[in-house]
C-alpha cells in the first residue's frame, strides 16, 4: 500500500512538473513575459507601450527601456486592481475626460489622438489603461493612504535657486571652453593657371607672366574673374576660410604683407602656376549659449512631481508585496 502511494506521489509530481513546463512553453509561444495576478503582459504590450510613450513625449533614453516599460505596466495592473478592491477605480467618464486633456496637450482632439495611435499601431485600450492607472493611484493615495501632495513656497524658492546655480555653472563652463574663444579667420581663394606639361619651362614662364598681370589687375576677390579677363584657361576656386593660428607662418606673413584685397604670387603649383587672392580677414566669436530659466510655475510642478514620485515608490512597494507577479521570461525579472 505504501509502495503504491509512493508511486502515485512520484507520478503526480512528474505530471505537475510537465504541466508547469508546458504552461511556460505556451506562455513563451504567446509572447507572455510576465503575469500579474494572472493578468498577462506580452511583448506586444511592451512594444505598444514604448510607442505610446514616444507619442506622449515620455520615452526612455537610457537603461533597459523594455524592462522599464514592463515594470511600469506591472505596477499599473496592481494599481487598477487595488483601486477596484477599495471601489475607487476610475469611471469611463473620468477616463474619457483625461483622454481629452491628453489630446489637448498634444494639440489635437480625441479623434486626432485616436488617429495618432492607430497610425502607430497602438490600441486605444493601451492608453486607457495608462490613464486609468494614473487616476486610480491618485485616488488610492488620497483615500487609503491619506497622502496629500502639497508644495511650500520655500521649497519652490530652494529648487529655483538650485536650478539657477546649476545653469550659471553650466554657462561658465561653456564660456571657459577654449572652443568658445574668438578666432581670427583669413578668407582666401586659389587661382590656378594650368600647364599641359609640367616640364615645359617656356610655357611655365609664359603662364607666370600672365599670372603677374592677373595680380596687377586684382583688387579684391569679387573681381577675380575680371582680373583674369583675356587670360586662357584660368581656374578660380571658391573662397576658403582658414583659421589664422593654423596657417603656416611664412604664408601668413606673406598674406599680411600684401594685405586684404590683394593677390600674392605667382608660385609653382601642382598643375602649373598658382596665385592666392587675399579676400579679407575677420574675427569670429562663437555665439553665447542661450539657457532659459524655467518659470516659477514650472519649478513648482517639478517639485510636486518629485514628491508624487517619492510617494508612488513608497506605497507601490507595499502594494507589490500583496500581488502575485510571475516572470515568464527571466531576462525581464528584477535583479
Amino acid at each position: 500500500m505504501t509502495k503504491t502511494f509512493c508511486c502515485l506521489a512520484v507520478l503526480l509530481c512528474a505530471l505537475c512538473l510537465l504541466d508547469s513546463s508546458q504552461s511556460s512553453a505556451r506562455a513563451a509561444d504567446q509572447g507572455i513575459v510576465a503575469t500579474v495576478n494572472d493578468v498577462p503582459v506580452t511583448t506586444h504590450d511592451i512594444d505598444q507601450r514604448l510607442r505610446l510613450l514616444k507619442i506622449l513625449g515620455r520615452g526612455q533614453e537610457s537603461g533597459d527601456v523594455r524592462k522599464k516599460a514592463l515594470h511600469a505596466m506591472i505596477d499599473e495592473v496592481i494599481k487598477i486592481a487595488e483601486a477596484k478592491k477599495y471601489k475607487v477605480d476610475a469611471t469611463d467618464k473620468q477616463i474619457d475626460e483625461q483622454l481629452g486633456r491628453v489630446a489637448k496637450g498634444l494639440k489635437t482632439d480625441e479623434a486626432g489622438l485616436r488617429a495618432k495611435l492607430q497610425a502607430q499601431g497602438i490600441a486605444t485600450s493601451s492608453l486607457k489603461q495608462y490613464v486609468a492607472a494614473q487616476i486610480a493611484f491618485a485616488r488610492i493615495l488620497g483615500g487609503k493612504y491619506q497622502v496629500k501632495i502639497t508644495v511650500d513656497p520655500a521649497e519652490v524658492d530652494k529648487k529655483y535657486a538650485e536650478i539657477k546655480q546649476g545653469m550659471e555653472q553650466k554657462v561658465s563652463s561653456v564660456m571657459n571652453d577654449p572652443r568658445m574663444k574668438a578666432v581670427q579667420v583669413y578668407n582666401i581663394i586659389e587661382i590656378d593657371l594650368p600647364v599641359e606639361s609640367a616640364n615645359d619651362a617656356m610655357l611655365l614662364q609664359a603662364r607666370a607672366i600672365e599670372a603677374s598681370q592677373l595680380i596687377k589687375n586684382f583688387n579684391g576677390c569679387n573681381n577675380a574673374r575680371a582680373a583674369a579677363s583675356g587670360i586662357f584657361n584660368v581656374k578660380i576656386g571658391k573662397p576658403i576660410d582658414a583659421v589664422a593660428a593654423k596657417i603656416p607662418k611664412p604664408l601668413k606673413e606673406a598674406l599680411d604683407h600684401v594685405g586684404p584685397g590683394q593677390a600674392m604670387g605667382p608660385a609653382r603649383g601642382k598643375n602649373g602656376i598658382q596665385v592666392i587672392g587675399f579676400c579679407g580677414k575677420r574675427t569670429i566669436q562663437p555665439p553665447k549659449p542661450n539657457f532659459e530659466l524655467p518659470t516659477r510655475q514650472q519649478v513648482e510642478t517639478a517639485v510636486s512631481n518629485e514628491k508624487y514620485d517619492a510617494a508612488e515608490e513608497k506605497y507601490m512597494k507595499i502594494m507589490r508585496k500583496g500581488a502575485l507577479i510571475e516572470y515568464k521570461d527571466p531576462a525581464y525579472a528584477p535583479p
